[in-house]
């Protein structure tokens, strides 16, 4: 049977091989694109199209088929959008978002249908991460194992948070991106003020475990901790929400994001509005991929065993001392 699917491409420095994952996911090469026949060609430019060109590896949605009437090809749209939200729980790192369905002929891939969402902006971090370095093979099969059944259960806790990364890594707006980024921490640990915020996130995370993972590629590691930017994040989302001013201290302010080894990480000004966007997108990426990991799906979509969770949560960060251990350390 000839073979349909529905792909988009991946940055070159995102993986290094192919892989094979659950229900027809794959990451693979695509060769050759028939590109002078397709149908893309007629609403993308030449440097878009060159790029897509230029991609090494794809994440596909694919599955055999005998007549395609329209259906077997919106459901595969649909498996790429998730697969595709599933590598940026990983790893959010960016993506140019483009949705090209493909039907495989003799003389090769024959684009003949496409979905165009907005761009996923990168973030500093983002773009120094690789996702095949942040266990993209270990657990790539239970989060969008997880994120599949979501938007089949219609568990809007975990949808919306979902939503929120993809639209607030499409703004490109450093303090709407951060808004969104919160959000989806409050609606997923049913916070509706700060300090339910802070004891159930803080919690959940860790107040001593850092906010970003380890960049392999320049052998270091950010030294931001959760504790450290729990209180400054949810005031930044209530500033927002609430249409006061940003003020210029500490919003405004340069400040530089560190190694755990004192070196600078940023190569250009960066300041504290952007390390809290960072923050917000790895820590609500990191919760999710957590609960889709460690299965605590069903006890999420029951509010009543979440609820009873967020309680232990509370307790491990007060325990645990919250931000005031923090600062008698010397953080």
């Amino acid at each position: 049977m000839p073979e349909l699917l529905v792909a988009t491409p991946l940055r070159n420095s995102a993986v290094t091989r192919p892989y094979d994952f659950a229900d027809g996911i794959s990451i693979r090469e695509l060769v050759p694109i028939l590109w002078d026949t397709s149908i893309v060609k007629n609403y993308i430019s030449e440097d878009e199209r060159a790029k897509m060109a230029d991609a090494k590896y794809w994440l596909c949605a694919s599955r055999d088929y005998e007549y395609d009437f329209g259906d077997t090809g919106r459901e595969l749209f649909t498996k790429a959008r998730h697969a595709a939200w599933a590598l940026q729980v990983i790893c959010p790192s960016g993506a140019t978002h483009v949705f090209l369905k493909f039907q495989k002929t003799d003389g090769g891939y024959d684009n003949i249908g496409t979905e165009r969402p907005k761009e996923l902006c990168r973030t500093l971090l983002g773009n120094l991460l690789s996702v095949e370095k942040q266990g993209l093979q270990e657990d790539f099969d239970a989060v969008y194992a997880g994120i599949r059944r979501a938007f089949t259960e219609k568990v809007v806790r975990l949808q919306n948070p979902v939503l929120l990364i993809e639209h607030g890594m499409q703004t490109g707006h450093v303090n709407l991106g951060a808004l969104m980024f919160v959000m989806g921490l409050d609606m997923l640990f049913m916070a509706c003020e700060a300090g339910a915020f802070m004891t159930r996130v803080g919690g959940f995370l860790g107040v001593e475990s850092y906010v970003f993972p380890p960049v392999t590629s320049l052998n270091i590691r950010p030294n931001a901790v959760v504790g450290d930017v729990l209180n400054d994040l949810y005031e930044f989302r209530n500033i927002i929400a609430h249409g006061q001013e940003i003020p210029e201290t500490p919003y405004r302010q340069k400040s530089d994001l560190m190694s755990t080894g004192g070196q600078r990480i940023n190569y250009e000004d960066y300041h504290r509005a952007e390390l809290l966007l960072e923050s917000g997108l790895f820590m609500l990426t990191a919760s999710l991929r957590r609960i889709f990991v460690e299965k605590l799906f069903d006890e999420v979509k029951d509010t009543g065993k979440w609820r009873s969770k967020m309680r232990l949560y509370e307790h491990r960060y007060k325990e645990s001392g919250g931000p005031e251990a923090n600062k008698q350390r010397g953080r």
